[in-house]
């Protein structure tokens, strides 16, 4: 059966490779490689949109870091495997360093996107064969086998089919394209900072409730709290830095009784009707507090910002980690998204 395998790429290869590997659009070389990018962006969003989206938790989800259709880093593997890779004959050794070579490239994007926004969008550590959950075999296995696609068929076609197409008719859809890709990645940036602003109100306010209330709690919940967060801190932001890591380490039986004693804050979002729905049944089901001794005050975070959570179902930020866990945001960001949680 290899034998036959064999025979059959050895026999349809040079075909293939008969396409010029090569094709230069006359006077918009520049414009197809823009196209070609936002092309297997696409193909990465519908992937990561259908397939994926149904194994994690049963339903289609918009995911990736932009509004749109597009994963941006679908895109750069694409064309890197089509740069570095095209030339490569041999389909086996083709697989294996397309597979490599994306893995670097998703493995190292991970860690620049954790160093810049403090943030983890992906996590395969329950995946077999990962290495630091930033990349596993299984991610290997489907970027070689994506990228020897590319390489052979799809990248040859797709240039063809531009080629034949009027430069300006390509080079007004590269500019369209990249002009919704500005500004698509502005908004999204903006909706994330929105939600780092929103954690970090909520952190303040938080810290300063359970610094408030726990002072008079008893006195075992009171041994569990970090010195940092009642008494050494001389700003509210070390202080919340310092709850939210406390927070963060607690058991769950601990976490209850906080519940018990602090009142969280509630969530509104501007204009999303389903989500103040959720926070009042939340505020409804949740145990009344014994000590608060402040209204509660609503944080407002839009159906738009509370998007990460629902494209990215491994997210972790960092920085805010434990007073999401304190205040079940995920569980609240499902609920409004009606997906289960992982």
């Amino acid at each position: 059966m290899n034998g036959v395998l064999r025979h059959a790429v050895a026999s349809i290869a040079p075909a293939v490779l008969a396409i010029p590997v090569a094709i230069s659009i006359p006077g918009a070389p520049l414009s197809a490689l823009v196209l070609s990018f936002m092309a297997y962006g696409f193909v990465g969003w519908l992937w990561e949109s259908t397939v994926c989206a149904m194994l994690n938790h049963g339903s289609f989800s918009n995911s990736g870091f932009l509004l749109g259709p597009c994963c941006p880093i679908y895109g750069v593997g694409a064309l890197v495997c089509w740069f570095a890779l095209r030339g490569i004959e041999n389909v086996p050794v083709q697989f294996l360093a397309a597979g490599a070579l994306c893995c670097c490239i998703e493995y190292f994007v991970g860690v620049i996107l954790e160093v810049t926004t403090h943030a983890r969008f992906w996590d395969y550590s329950d995946m077999p064969l990962n290495f630091q959950g930033r990349i596993c075999l299984y991610g290997f296995l489907m970027f070689g086998a994506g990228c020897v696609l590319i390489c052979r068929v799809a990248e040859p076609a797709l240039l063809g089919m531009l080629a034949s197409m009027p430069v300006w008719a390509v080079r007004a859809l590269a500019l369209a394209a990249l002009t919704l890709l500005a500004v698509d990645a502005a908004v999204s940036m903006a909706s994330f900072r929105r939600l780092s602003d929103s954690l970090e109100e909520l952190r303040g306010e938080l810290a300063d409730r359970i610094n408030d209330s726990l002072k008079d709690a008893s006195d075992s919940l009171v041994e569990r709290i970090p010195e940092t967060a009642l008494d050494s801190a001389q700003t509210a932001h070390v202080r919340g830095r310092a709850i939210n890591g406390w927070l963060l380490e607690i058991s769950d039986a601990v976490m209850d009784s906080l519940r018990e004693k602090v009142e969280m804050p509630a969530f509104i979002a501007d204009g999303a009707r389903g989500l103040r729905l959720a926070a009042q049944r939340l505020a409804d089901a949740a145990p009344r507090p014994r000590l608060s001794r402040t209204s509660v005050r609503a944080i407002a975070i839009s159906k738009r910002d509370l998007r990460f959570f629902n494209a990215f179902p491994h997210l972790r930020m960092m920085k805010y980690e434990g007073v999401i866990r304190a205040t079940r945001l995920k569980a609240h960001a499902y609920a409004l998204f009606r997906r289960k949680g992982l």
